[in-house]
């Protein structure tokens, strides 16, 4: 992957040379390429690879007369843009156009909206000399990282948020960006720094003298329909489709890393990857299997079964030994978990020569991994098919072993108007509530969170009222930028196959009652794959859970809050009450109902802002 920077004075002023020299400085990981430029009038483009694919000619910033691009990813839809392209690729770009060179020609052809022809992991950054501009932009899903921060005078850009943060002096942390964190339904689009921000998946960011344009090129599914005559078609196609996410994402000489945790859409995707090597449809020969472990986990017989199976290296890494967080390892740029266990994935990526790391990230949700989608009976209601809507009411009600009445109550007001349709009709099973939901927030806090505007779009409501819920969530990962990778993996291809964007609107456009069934989480999704799986996995209907992996190492966090009395961070700050989060840690150090996953966001935050006070006292030189 590639490290980018952009740097634009509105006036054209000359860069300073310091000023230059300390951004080029900057600019790459450990391991990187050195970087290369191109430098105008008030203008710097710098880039760093860390890792050519076969063959690539992809040397940047490209150039095309007045335009330049520097482009971070990976293309899926290659030949079908040359195709598309035609003429416009001669002379300048020659035979083996890079990435990069077709993005800028798409940009140059459609503009800004004709990005979304863009197939792939990316995100890239535009001079647009005829408009004056800066145009950064990434794909619909958000996994390439890119913030960026105007200032009165100057834009800058950046796939690495603690190098621009740094640049721009970014010292004040956003209230918006806490507020998200720590109320349900985060905050798209923000960091912890006031003024920083992450270009929102699936859009264009045009920066100009003028202002900031953010225009969006995608748009989710919500009209289409995809519909078979037989239900077999429908399992062809998804095995064709993942197929593809999986061969496209393994374009590469160098090995790659694949997740393997036992469950069935990791499993999934290690099980495809030995399919394709055998049928020689794909390039890569060596893979690497990579599994957590912990302590009772009933994980473990599945992988290795699948371990077995498909015959590749395997490595498995103790999650005791790398804490899901401790009082140091809250991550860096941002408030991050796991942060000490990526580090240590990070230095098996270089052990191992890997340039890719396959996730089965956003499975879940994409195969229908829900035991409870009765929301399905709100399409047969809608086309006035009460027959069949009692009959599925029915075999749902059965499978959840809940009353019929408020299965139809709930499909019912699902096909209320927009307007009047409770968001609760689409959310996730509220049967069993927690018994305690405080969140500790100050009484000026929670009114700052009320005058905030709604942090997430609401563009799924466009959908069928049976389609909703699969978009509000996929629409929810998008924004959050779940899929992006954890700051010590930012150099590699962490990538996601269940996020393939053709994968994605299939999934999405296809009857809900295909992909699961009353009692059937994931129904298509076994149909269709389960001949790629070893005997084991077929049969199995559970999932671990790596809660008590989570409380171990809270537990001893919470004790050190509490005894560090009012000197906390959040509190100082008046985002929270102090007598409520110490009631709530002191629940959490005796395993008591504490509203736990918020507490732990909590946690880290607070955690991350006393090391970052920490840090900035230790930089500070002491007065004379």
């Amino acid at each position: 992957m590639s490290f980018l920077t952009g740097l634009y004075y509105f006036d054209g002023r000359p860069i300073p040379e310091r000023e230059a020299a300390a951004i080029l400085r900057g600019t790459g990981w450990s391991g990187c390429d050195a970087p290369t430029s191109q430098r105008r009038p008030g203008l710097l483009l710098a880039h760093a690879a860390s890792g050519r694919r076969r063959g690539s000619s992809d040397f940047q910033p490209v150039l095309h007369g007045d335009a330049a691009a520097i482009f971070d990813g990976r293309l899926d839809n290659r030949e079908d843009l040359r195709i598309q392209f035609g003429d416009l690729l001669a002379g300048d770009w020659g035979a083996q156009e890079s990435d990069a060179e077709l993005a800028l020609t798409a940009y140059e052809k459609w503009g800004a909206g004709g990005l979304v022809n863009l197939i792939g992991d990316w995100s890239l950054a535009i001079w647009d000399a005829a408009r004056k501009a800066l145009v950064l932009a990434s794909d619909f899903a958000g996994v390439r990282p890119l913030y960026y921060c105007v200032q009165r005078d100057r834009a800058v850009c950046s796939t690495s948020l603690q190098s621009l943060a740094e640049w721009v002096g970014a010292d004040e942390i956003d209230d918006t960006y806490v507020a998200g964190l720590l109320a349900p339904g985060g905050c798209p689009h923000r960091t912890p720094y006031r003024g920083v921000y992450s270009v929102p998946p699936g859009h264009s960011v045009t920066i100009a003298e003028e202002g900031v344009n953010t225009q969006a090129f995608w748009r989710p599914p919500t009209g289409d329909a995809i519909r078979y005559r037989r239900e077999s078609e429908y399992g062809e196609h998804l095995r064709a489709l993942l197929g593809d996410a999986v061969r496209c994402r393994l374009r590469t000489a160098a090995p790659a890393l694949a997740e393997l945790s036992g469950g069935l859409d990791s499993s999934s995707i290690v099980c495809m990857a030995k399919h394709l090597q055998q049928s020689g449809g794909l390039e890569n020969s060596r893979i690497v299997t990579l599994s957590y472990e912990h302590r009772g986990s009933i994980d473990t017989r599945f992988y290795t079964a699948v371990e077995e199976f498909c015959g590749f290296e395997s490595i498995h890494v103790p999650a005791d030994a790398h804490p899901f967080l401790t009082e140091r390892d809250t991550g860096v740029a941002i408030p991050a978990f796991w942060e000490r266990l990526r580090v240590h994935v990070s230095s098996i990526a270089r052990q191992q020569g890997a340039r890719t790391y396959l996730t089965g990230q956003l499975g879940d949700l994409i195969m229908g991994n829900w035991w409870d989608d009765s929301i399905q009976v709100a399409g047969l209601l809608r086309d006035g098919r009460i027959g069949p809507a009692l009959k599925q009411s029915l075999s749902w009600s059965k499978a959840l072993r809940r009353p019929i009445w408020g299965i139809l109550w709930r499909a019912a007001l699902a096909n209320l108007p927009p307007r009047l349709t409770p968001d609760s009709a689409y959310g996730d099973d509220t049967s069993i509530k927690a018994r305690n939901m405080e969140d500790s927030f100050t009484a000026g806090f929670r009114e700052r969170i009320a005058a905030m505007p709604p942090f997430l779009s609401r563009t799924w409501m466009e959908a069928a009222p049976d389609r909703r819920r699969r978009l509000r969530q996929l629409m929810e990962a998008l924004e959050m930028r779940t899929l992006q990778p954890p700051e010590p993996l930012q150099h590699l291809s962490y990538t996601h196959p269940y996020a393939h964007r053709p994968l994605v609107a299939f999934m999405l456009s296809i009857p809900p009652d295909v992909v699961c069934g009353p009692g059937q989480p994931r129904k298509l999704m076994r149909a269709a794959l389960q001949g790629l799986w070893p005997p084991p996995l077929r049969r199995r209907q559970s999932k671990d859970s790596f809660s008590g992996v989570f409380l171990d190492s809270l537990r001893p966090l919470a004790q050190l809050l509490l005894a560090r009395g009012p000197r906390l961070q959040l509190v100082e700050r008046g985002y929270l009450d102090l007598a409520s989060l110490r009631r709530r840690l002191e629940l959490l150090s005796n395993s008591l109902e504490c509203n736990e996953p918020q507490l732990r966001q909590i946690i880290l935050l607070e955690l991350w802002l006393q090391g970052r006070e920490n840090r900035l006292r230790a930089a500070t030189p002491l007065s004379a």
